[in-house]
């Protein structure tokens, strides 16, 4: 049973904690919009966890993913600063909403491991500097093209 209301109770007690900290001038490093993203992800997942609405697992880790991400990535240098970590956080919140709902594995996986191939890509270059991997790092499009057309066209049910 869904239990309405969780996320609105949850969204207004973060978002008057936000402010009433904000207005006393405390842990002024969080007064960021990625703080406020964070709230809100920490309100749909309760939605998800709580209400038992599964549907919200993905937006709950998205925003929460998001909201980390941007405030590490201002904290700490050797945290990723680039797009795979966004793709990433995604593969994270459709794991979860899998686990939950047993839907989606294919794109989920495909995605945990297109964000690890991007997230690790430059490191991959320096690894594999032969000319085979260099002029197939210009055509790796292709892979998804094909995988789409088998999809679309021969894989059948």
């Amino acid at each position: 049973m869904k239990k309405r209301g969780i996320f609105s109770g949850i969204i207004l007690i973060g978002f008057g904690m936000y402010f009433l900290l904000e207005r006393f001038s405390l842990f002024p490093s969080f007064h960021t919009w990625p703080t406020l993203l964070f709230i809100t992800g920490i309100a749909f997942l309760g939605q998800a966890y709580i209400g038992k609405d599964y549907s919200a697992i993905l937006s709950g880790v998205v925003f929460t993913g998001i909201g980390v991400h941007f405030h590490l990535a201002s904290r700490l240098s050797s945290w990723p600063d680039h797009i795979s970590m966004v793709t990433f956080i995604i593969a994270l919140g459709l794991l979860l909403q899998y686990i939950k709902t047993k839907q989606a594995l294919l794109p989920t996986v495909l995605l945990f491991v297109l964000s690890i191939i991007f997230l690790f890509s430059h490191r991959l270059q320096q690894v594999f500097t032969s000319v085979t991997f260099d002029s197939l790092i210009h055509i790796w499009p292709l892979s998804f093209i094909l995988i789409g057309l088998y999809l679309l066209f021969i894989k059948k049910g």
